[in-house]
C-alpha cells in the first residue's frame, strides 16, 4: 500500500536506521491513540476518522 507520505516516511525511517513500513505502523499506531484520547472526534471538522 502506498501511502501519500510515504516519501516523508523514508526520510524518517532513514534518520532512524529503520524500516519504512517500521515508520508506518508507529505512526498509524500514533494515530489510533490520539484518535481514542480525543474521544475519535476530528477537530478540524474534515471527515470522521476511520480506525
Amino acid at each position: 500500500m502506498h501511502h501519500p507520505d510515504a516519501r516523508g516516511y523514508e526520510e524518517i525511517a532513514t534518520a532512524l536506521d529503520i524500516p519504512v513500513e517500521t515508520v508506518g505502523s508507529r505512526i498509524s499506531r500514533a494515530r489510533k491513540k490520539l484518535r481514542k484520547v480525543l474521544g475519535d472526534v476530528n477537530p478540524i471538522g474534515e471527515r470522521r476518522w476511520t480506525s
